[in-house]
């Protein structure tokens, strides 16, 4: 695959990624904050892990010898924690949280995993 063909499938599974976190980071309990300030918070967090799932974990697991699923546990463990972190930046308690991302990634992973089975993107 061409490095712009690689760009192209990222910049599709980002856009996919952010339309279904930001639904779930915008919308977290305990956030006083106005709209704007919680989509910007929100396009945050997916903005900080995805290019680093995508370029830099999920390519390592064949010359680290890793199965396609331990890489993507890893990838999505980081994102996760990452993105946990993130939002505790602004205010939201720990399992707050952890919860909103363990859903939206669960979110984004089964819906991007759906499309690439079920769709061929």
């Amino acid at each position: 695959m061409t490095p712009l063909a690689w760009i192209g499938r990222w910049l599709v599974a980002f856009l996919l990624t952010q339309s279904v976190e930001m639904g779930v980071y915008a919308n977290v309990p305990g956030s006083e904050r106005p709209l704007r300030e919680r989509l910007a918070i929100a396009f945050g967090a997916s903005a900080i892990t995805h290019p680093i799932v995508w370029f830099v974990i999920t390519p390592l697991y064949g010359p680290l010898g890793l199965t396609w699923w331990q890489a993507v546990a890893i990838a999505e463990a980081y994102a996760v924690g990452m993105e946990a972190i993130w939002l505790m930046f602004f205010g939201h308690r720990p399992i707050v949280a952890a919860g909103a991302a363990v859903i939206a990634n669960s979110l984004s992973f089964g819906i991007g995993l759906f499309c690439y089975e079920y769709l061929g993107w």
